[in-house]
């Protein structure tokens, strides 16, 4: 489980528990080592890095047992996959919808205020409305046309994390129960034990080695306090949650590190003084996210079953359809047709199909639909016309096309001409990344020279493009029909020049059903040499292979059960860019790679994914996911022509024997993570996450996410910073449900190290759905070179909470402090509504910093900090936003305060004036 709130993993943005060789610590030798990390957060990688949550990690190394969020999340639900769908292992885009739910469950402990989203302090009446809404909006998003799978996704991982902190921060494994509570998450009322009913009385010494547990009383069932959220402890005769940060809770010891209490979130007893209900708790909590599932279930059809838990491929295609794209769009339908025929009835019957075309001035009707008979009649509806000039909106319309697709999988856009709307590049770039969708960019030359963005998104998304005469778009298609499936892994990803041929080995392992390998110039009617030999000697030919496709600058070869072994490819005869790519299908997948850094509050720490492309010689960590390994893979940095950078050492995490883990220092250029190693036959595999990581000396700072209302305009303010020379830079915004309004500036330019704020805003319509999800792409890219453009996505939520009429109030607190380099500090600085109505506009106007120990002069980073006065709109009572402020701090200052001044309006527009102070101690 987890340090302060149960079961926590940080990946991707969510929180990591903790894992520990043994339950308790020996002695109270270890006081002074965990009050340091206690107060200051973790300031990069280090030899006692951990992959699990918590303080903990810096002084205990490798230690095992604790059941996260995540583990309990994944054998929930995983086992729920198998039985519904009769498969005996989670396919590709199962896992990633798994994955999108266990990060929203993670995301839950991003507010560490409220105690229904973790059923604390006996709250147990605001979790069951918390629960019952998160269901409703499940369901909502499910009936939603079309489907909204991701909207369904976070609400359901939300509404998880609220269920599973039940049986570690209640009595109910205490008293005796060891499965799911038959009325956590349905409308029945809990009956939790009244607001004077004594539940905790005294406590249990278990001396130097373990904080004191709670002596539970009674019957009824309770719920421990922690100090800070919004349920105040009454007395002494409640009980606390416990841990070393809870200050509801009583200390056993002068420095007051041991504090009592009942949870069970780890097998650590310090932090969880009823650790030895862990696993009890662990287990009730995993039938008991079954059981919301099958809840849910039970109220939707099957094919909205599908769409929640990922049950099939996507197939996605973008098309241009002004007046000249006649004779394409007629190849595409025919061929489009038979792949969706071919598949119905069959395990790889899509889950989803998405539409979406492009004219100009004018985009759509897009469509996303589990109907396949609906597919079939909106492409052969597809009509060309129209046009004029000659470029198009290809880029809006990959762009709508990704929205709308499901994580992981394909997209394949068909155009002749240029592309109108180039400067959405880095944004369609930034989604397909943040979405591990491959762009497939197939051109058609009439009217203008090749987007330099096309080729761009092929590259970094790991796809492919294509430069034919228009008769091949028919042929062309049936790449969608080789590559886009359950399983689908990539095994080389190359792109370069070969003047001379090159050859490359492709090592074919046991649990490959289908090896494709598809070659292409960005030359129309240059075919490249293609030559691919089997383990035995035999060159494969059209009469050898399950499909061989010639085309005029390329060629597709596809091998059904292929040999196992080492076979060749070899490539060549070009000055010109190709792209070599080989995949297949197999059950051993690289299933994801990312970049994370270490931070969060103490003890909550952990790892938490960077947004966007990180920064060159950046100190970080990677986290990979393979399955259906054997042994332990070997891990390589390699550039795109597949050159080698460096090997990668990361280790495996005791918990998920699935997951790796380790520190990494970010490549100067574009890199791509390779696994290799020996498969359970004994034959060599060879896998990579097709995705390019391409580090960036622009960043993109979003701000914390806002709740939209409908009808309502949303502020939100985005930070650029420039580390590299100085330059000018566009900024573009675009979102799935076209919401975005104003953005100001366009351009901002910015000298080395510095930064400037762009805001964007939103304008839900009025009659916007409550509970729909929009996805916001924001990108930055310089103006004289597109390869430098970083990106950020963000997803916020329609709202109905009705604003209040009233005085608003903030306070403000240090929720995290990190020493960033020598000489600069970091805080976290939380902003609360504890007033009696609605904030707009609430304005951070000026600090005031001063030193109280020590000496030396305390200054603003500014180009660390965002800009003065920062601006945050729509706070609700009890709500919260956070800012993250940067100070140069001279080696001889002990202490500082930090002053804020500011002011906030109300939603009347009377505007009130507020201050507050904090201090802060230095190493």
């Amino acid at each position: 489980m987890s340090t302060d709130h149960s079961y926590r993993r940080r990946i991707t943005g969510t929180t990591i528990g903790l894992r520990t060789g043994r339950p308790c610590l020996p002695g109270r030798r270890w006081l002074a080592p965990l009050l340091a990390v206690l107060a200051l957060a973790a300031s990069g990688p280090s030899q006692a890095f951990c992959p699990k949550n918590g303080f903990v990690c810096f002084i205990t190394s490798k230690s095992a047992g604790s059941l996260t969020h995540q583990d309990i999340t994944q054998r929930g639900i995983e086992e729920l996959d198998k039985r519904y769908f009769a498969v005996p292992k989670l396919t590709t885009s199962m896992q990633k919808a798994l994955d999108r739910i266990i990060e929203a469950d993670a995301k839950v402990d991003e507010d560490q205020t409220s105690s229904a989203k973790h059923f604390d302090g006996e709250n147990a009446p605001g979790a069951q409305l918390r629960l019952a809404t998160l269901k409703q909006n499940v369901l909502d998003a499910l009936r939603s046309d079309p489907i909204n799978a991701t909207g369904a996704r976070d609400n359901l991982g939300g509404a998880l994390h609220t269920i599973q902190d039940f049986y570690s921060h209640s009595n109910w494994v205490e008293m005796g129960n060891g499965g799911a509570n038959p009325d956590v998450g349905r409308p029945t009322p809990l009956a939790f034990a009244g607001p004077g009913v004594t539940t905790c009385s005294g406590f249990t010494d278990t001396g130097l080695t373990c904080a004191n547990s709670s002596n539970l009383v009674g019957s009824l069932l309770t719920s421990g306090y922690y100090g800070g959220e919004d349920r105040v402890k009454p007395g002494n005769f409640k009980c606390s949650h416990g841990g070393p940060l809870d200050k509801s809770s009583k200390s056993s010891d002068l420095l007051g590190y041991f504090r009592e209490g009942i949870n069970k979130d780890t097998l650590y007893c310090d932090i969880s003084p009823h650790s030895t209900f862990h696993n009890t708790a662990a287990g009730a909590a995993i039938a008991a996210t079954q059981q919301f599932v099958e809840d849910i279930k039970a109220e939707i059809t099957p094919a909205q079953l599908k769409a929640l838990l990922g049950a099939g491929p996507t197939l996605a295609f973008a098309i241009d359809t002004t007046g000249s794209m006649g004779d394409i769009i007629a190849g595409v339908r025919n061929s489009a047709t038979s792949i969706v025929n071919a598949r119905l009835g069959t395990d790889e019957e899509p889950l989803q199909y998405v539409l979406a075309p492009f004219n100009d001035p004018d985009t759509g009707p897009n469509l996303a639909t589990n109907d396949a008979t609906a597919f079939k009649a909106a492409i052969s509806a597809l009509d060309a016309s129209g046009g004029g000039d000659c470029p198009e909106l290809a880029m809006t319309g990959i762009y709508n096309g990704l929205s709308l697709a499901d994580p992981g999988g394909d997209l394949f856009m068909y155009t002749d001409a240029a592309a109108k709307d180039g400067a959405l590049a880095s944004a369609v770039i930034g989604l397909a990344k943040s979405k591990d969708i491959k762009i497939y960019p197939l051109l058609f030359g009439r009217c203008s020279p090749i987007t330099p963005g096309f080729l761009q998104a092929a590259s970094e998304t790991g796809g492919q493009v294509f430069f034919l005469f228009r008769g091949e778009a028919g042929t062309v298609t049936q790449l969608a029909d080789l590559v886009a499936r359950n399983n689908a892994v990539q095994i080389l990803s190359v792109q370069d020049q070969f003047p001379v041929h090159k050859t490359y080995a492709v090592p074919v392992d046991a649990s490959l059903t289908r090896l494709t390998v598809s070659v292409s110039t960005a030359v129309q009617g240059l075919p490249p040499f293609v030559h691919l030999v089997r383990p035995d000697g035999v060159v494969i030919d059209a009469s050898t292979a399950t499909a061989f496709l010639n085309l005029s600058s390329g060629a597709i070869i596809s091998i059904d059960h292929p040999m196992p072994g080492p076979w060749q490819l070899t490539v060549g005869d070009t000055s010109s860019l190709m792209y070599v790519n080989v995949s297949g299908i197999a059950g051993l997948a690289f299933s994801s790679f990312k970049l994370a850094r270490f931070g969060a509050q103490p003890p909550h720490q952990g790892l938490l994914a960077i947004d966007g492309e990180p920064g060159p010689g950046q100190s970080l960590y990677a986290l990979a996911a393979l399955k259906e390994l054997s042994s332990a893979p070997q891990f390589q940095l390699r550039r795109k022509d597949y050159s080698l950078i460096a090997p990668l050492a990361l280790e495996q995490d005791a918990t998920d024997g699935g997951l790796y883990f380790g520190p990494i220092t970010v490549p100067n250029g574009p890199f791509l993570a390779y696994a290799t190693g020996t498969d359970s036959a004994g034959y060599p595999f060879q896998r990579l996450v097709s995705l390019t990581v391409t580090p960036q000396t622009i960043s993109l700072k979003p701000p914390a996410p806002q709740d939209l209302r409908p009808g309502m305009t949303t502020t939100l303010t985005y930070q650029v910073r420039n580390d590299g020379a100085p330059a000018t830079f566009s900024f573009a915004a675009t979102d799935d449900q076209h919401y975005v309004g104003n953005i100001s500036p366009a351009s901002l330019t910015l000298g080395t190290g510095e930064t400037g704020n762009v805001t964007v805003q939103l304008t839900p319509p009025a009659s916007a759905r409550i509970g729909s999800a929009d996805n916001l792409t924001a990108a930055v890219q310089s103006t004289t070179d597109p390869l430098v453009h970083n990106s950020a996505t963000l997803t916020s939520f329609v709202t109905g909470a009705a604003q209040v009429l009233g005085k608003p109030n903030f306070i403000a607190e240090i929720i995290g402090q990190e020493t960033v380099a020598p000489g600069v500090t970091g805080i976290d600085l939380r902003f609360t509504n504890t007033g009696a109505g609605t904030a707009q506009n609430m304005t951070l106007a000026a600090l005031a910093l001063r030193t109280l120990s020590g000496t030396g002069t305390v200054t603003l980073n500014t180009a660390l900090s965002p800009a003065l006065p920062f601006v945050t709109p729509n706070v609700d009572v009890g709500s919260f936003f956070t800012v993250r402020l940067t100070f140069n701090t001279p080696a001889g200052v002990q202490r500082f305060s930090v002053g804020e001044t500011g002011t906030v309006s109300d939603i009347a527009g009377v505007s009130y004036a507020y201050a507050a102070a904090q201090a802060v101690m230095q190493k």
